[in-house]
């Protein structure tokens, strides 16, 4: 079973032949700035809401500033309570707050997830006789070398945390 292939006439070939043509410099620009990208930046879907974006993350930020836990689940359900509060949702009537779009929140905003109890080894005696649990972890790509050294050990948990 194949689906029915599209057929393009002439003109319209050759106007992406012209449209090729007229913008080969451009793209030789931008194929040398980046030449390990397969594709060009700001392809995909946009974010439906930067209002949504931005208070998640300064939720999750006071939530952690105050070493309280952020799972998963919280998450969500936080961004669903903020997303019918902020006012430049575009077009999105419905926003469910799926896996999906945790996980490229996450990515988004350079957070990782870590399973509750992880913590870096550096603070790990420090917060074991409180009962606290380090659970966000902010990547900074200029401090590689700092977080090597911050390996993480994990206790068991089923949720996991930001």
């Amino acid at each position: 079973f194949t689906a029915a292939r599209k057929k393009y006439d002439l003109k319209f070939k050759l106007s992406v032949v012209k449209f090729a043509e007229q913008n080969k410099a451009e793209l030789q620009r931008l194929s040398e700035e980046d030449s390990k990208r397969a594709r060009l930046r700001g392809g995909g879907r946009k974010k439906s809401s930067e209002e949504l974006e931005l208070q998640v993350c300064e939720w999750i930020h006071s939530m952690r500033a105050r070493h309280l836990r952020v799972s998963r689940k919280m998450t969500r359900k936080k961004a669903k309570e903020i997303h019918a509060t902020v006012s430049d949702c575009t077009g999105v009537d419905v926003f469910a707050a799926s896996a999906g779009w945790l996980d490229k929140f996450l990515h988004r905003n350079n957070l990782q997830t870590t399973t509750v109890g992880f913590c870096p080894i550096h603070d790990r005696e420090s917060h074991a006789h409180q009962g606290e649990s380090c659970s966000l972890r902010q990547d900074r790509e200029e401090e590689e070398e700092e977080e090597f050294n911050n390996e993480l050990v994990a206790e068991d948990d089923d949720d996991e945390d930001i």
